[in-house]
Order: structure tokens, then C-alpha cells, then sequence
């Protein structure tokens, strides 16, 4: 662990220069940045640690944190790597913090005070420093949602400290077979629940925005998450939607690029009306808000995922939109969703377009289809995590 600290630390230096830049220069980079170099010590005592990434995984462990509350009965703190994934949990009324840099000493003054019951870490969450650190001091780390690549997979057997790291979860709950196998090869204890993300539970939303949007019955299609890069595939199929008598939402994945889609709209003179001001509604509405994608969902019929459009970008969660009945269009580049992917369309809700100028055809086929119900699977993978970790309380 000391010569990853130090090969980190050199790393860490290198970057410098550009993280202080970027520090100035971004207000969402600077109120990350200073809060992972300088963490404050955490005061609560007795509690479970949750480590997630950002607002999808966020999103995906609120699935079965009943159940983890239900079976350990202790007071739940989260850790999260950006900034995006601590305005949610906060605004979910949840204990968060951002987890600092990998370094051993931060840790040490992160928990000066008081060690976690338990760590649950997410997905491909594996920092060395941070995990070494707990099971030093006899807190039992466990991996849940574990996904891991080929790519990662020979990173890993080449590097001694990610393979004896990876070797000292207590326990490891993959979310495919095929990432077992790959797990098995660092740790003994490697368990199999399907993907927490496709246990994902309907809510109920009020939000005042919802009733504009439906108020004259229209079908809705939601393109979700599009990136600047994709405004081009926009062009033709927003017409194409709209003259099918949908009402069209317009989801950028960043609030930045904003300005480009407010130019991309006018550009090619469709009306729209921003969600934020409602009061004069169009077929065609603009998101400038961040976080309200599953409310959006509630109300649609179909969705197009964004960041599907390009190699460079490997897509968006497609379960969320399913979930809420919605039938899913995508692009060809999901790699990062591939196995959702798959699972959805053998499920009969989602299809992958190859070839964009068909996009009318797509939506008059599959406009009267089935749409999945995800209530059963649900019920699966919880009853699967609740055995598994059940059997914690017990060692």
C-alpha cells in the first residue's frame, strides 16, 4: 500500500497544474476538488458506510436501501466521488460526504473519530487506499452491484495492489454471471443477485411542471440526456416525432450546453417553451432543470436514450424509462449499458436503431407494443440481496 500511496502521490502532483486550473475555472470542479483534499472527520458512531460513484448509482442503491436498513438496523452515511451524486443524496434529505483523494492519511482523518459497522462499496468502486484502510481497522468491506470489464479485468491481474485489495471484500455480490467469473478469480466469497438498477421502484410525483405538460392529453416522447455531440441526429428526428402528435421533451444531459440546444431549436424553428416557464406550453419543451428525468418518465409513453450516439459516449441507463412502461429507443454505442441492454430486449421494450432516418417506422411499430413490467424482477433481486446480506448479521 505504501508504494501506491507514493506512485499515486507523484501522479496526484503531475496533475496539479490542470486540477487548479480547473479548480478556478469550475465552479462544480472547485467545490468538489476542496472538499476530497481537506475532509472533515465524521462524527456520527455505529453506522453503515455506503461508497457510490455519482447519481446513478445513487439512484440504483436507494432500490434496496430499505432493506439494508431493515437487516442492520443502524443509521446509513454515504460517500461519493462527485459532486452531482451529493446535491441528489442530499436532496433525498440523506447524511453524504465526498470521499477525499486515495491516500492513506486522509482517511486517517476522515475517520479519526469513528470507524463504519459496515462499508458496502458499488460497482467498480475499488480504491485501494480507502478499502486497506477499513479493513485495517476490522471493518467489514463488501462489494455490491459488481460489474467489472475485460479491460479492467487484465488492469487488475497485472496490478498486485488492485488484486489483493479486490481479494479482501468479505463478501462480493456480482450482478451477472459473467462478472462472477471474473471476480472469482481475486476472491473466495462471490455471490450472484441480478442488477440493482433493474429493481428500481415507481414514485409518485407531483411536480407542478407535470400537469402543463399533460394538460391537453398529448402522447409524450423524451429524448434523455442528450449530449451536444447528438444534436445532429436531433435535427430530423424531432420533426419526425412531432408530426406523429407527440409532445417532445428535450432532456440535455449537461445544463451548460443548454445554450447550444436553445440555438439548435431556433435554428431549425421549432417552438418550444422551457420547463421552467410553462405558463405558454408547446409541443416541444425544453429541460433546464437537473434531477427530474424520473418524474419526466411517469408521464411519457417513449423515451430515446442519449449518449448512444457516438463510440466516444457508451450511453445512458435505459432500466429507468422501462420501469415506468416507457418503450426505449437507443443508438448503437450502449457499451456501458450493454447487459440492461440486452435484458430489455428480451424483455420486448427497448430496440436499438441503426438507422436514424427511420424513425417513424420505429415509433408506428412499437407504439402499440406490450411494455415490459419490471414488478416481478423487483421483487427477485431484493429477496436475493435480503438472504445474502441477512447472513452478515449472523457471523
Amino acid at each position: 500500500m505504501f508504494s501506491y500511496n507514493i506512485i499515486f502521490f507523484f501522479v496526484f502532483l503531475l496533475s496539479l497544474p490542470y486540477l487548479l486550473v480547473k479548480a478556478v475555472s469550475s465552479k462544480r470542479f472547485r467545490y468538489k476538488f476542496f472538499d476530497r483534499i481537506n475532509p472533515k472527520p465524521i462524527k456520527q458512531n455505529d453506522y453503515i458506510l455506503i461508497h457510490l460513484a455519482s447519481l446513478g448509482e445513487a439512484k440504483a442503491f436507494l432500490n434496496i436501501k430499505e432493506t439494508v436498513e431493515s437487516i442492520f438496523k443502524k443509521k446509513l452515511l454515504f460517500s461519493v466521488t462527485s459532486n452531482i451524486g451529493y446535491d441528489y443524496l442530499k436532496s433525498q434529505g440523506l447524511e453524504v460526504f465526498l470521499a477525499p483523494l486515495d491516500f492513506n492519511f486522509l482517511y486517517k482523518r476522515l475517520f479519526k473519530q469513528n470507524l463504519p459497522h459496515l462499508a458496502i462499496f458499488f460497482e467498480t468502486e475499488i480504491w485501494p487506499s480507502y478499502i486497506n484502510y477499513l479493513k485495517k481497522h476490522n471493518t467489514r468491506v463488501i462489494l455490491i452491484n459488481a460489474r467489472m470489464s475485460d479491460k479492467s479485468y487484465k488492469f487488475y491481474l497485472r496490478f498486485k495492489v488492485f488484486y489483493e485489495t479486490i481479494s479482501k471484500f468479505d463478501v462480493i455480490i456480482a450482478k451477472s454471471q459473467k462478472d462472477k467469473e471474473k471476480f472469482d478469480k481475486f476472491n473466495n466469497n462471490v455471490k450472484l443477485c441480478d442488477n440493482i438498477k433493474y429493481a428500481l421502484r415507481k414514485k409518485v410525483f407531483d411536480n407542478d411542471f407535470l400537469h402543463f405538460i399533460k394538460m391537453d392529453n398529448k402522447k409524450i416522447f423524451v429524448f434523455a440526456s442528450l449530449h451536444k455531440q447528438e444534436l445532429e441526429f436531433l435535427q430530423k428526428a424531432i420533426n419526425e416525432v412531432l408530426s406523429l402528435g407527440y409532445r417532445v421533451i428535450i432532456a440535455p444531459r449537461y445544463m451548460e450546453d443548454l445554450p447550444l440546444f436553445e440555438k439548435f431549436l431556433k435554428g431549425i424553428a421549432v417552438e418550444y417553451s422551457m420547463l421552467s416557464k410553462l405558463s405558454d406550453i408547446k409541443d416541444c419543451v425544453l429541460v433546464d432543470r437537473f434531477g427530474i428525468l424520473e418524474a419526466l418518465y411517469s408521464i411519457s409513453s417513449m423515451v430515446f436514450v442519449g449518449g448512444s450516439l457516438s463510440a466516444k459516449l457508451k450511453g445512458h441507463n435505459p432500466i429507468e424509462p422501462a420501469v415506468y412502461n416507457n418503450f426505449v429507443f437507443c443508438g448503437r454505442f450502449m457499451d456501458s449499458f450493454a447487459q440492461e441492454v440486452e435484458f430489455l430486449k428480451r424483455s420486448g421494450c427497448l430496440v436499438q436503431i441503426h438507422n436514424f432516418d427511420n424513425l417513424k417506422s420505429y415509433i408506428l411499430e412499437y407504439e402499440k407494443s406490450n411494455f415490459c413490467n419490471l414488478e416481478r424482477k423487483t421483487q427477485e433481486i431484493i429477496t436475493c440481496y435480503k438472504n445474502i446480506l441477512s447472513k452478515l448479521i449472523q457471523v
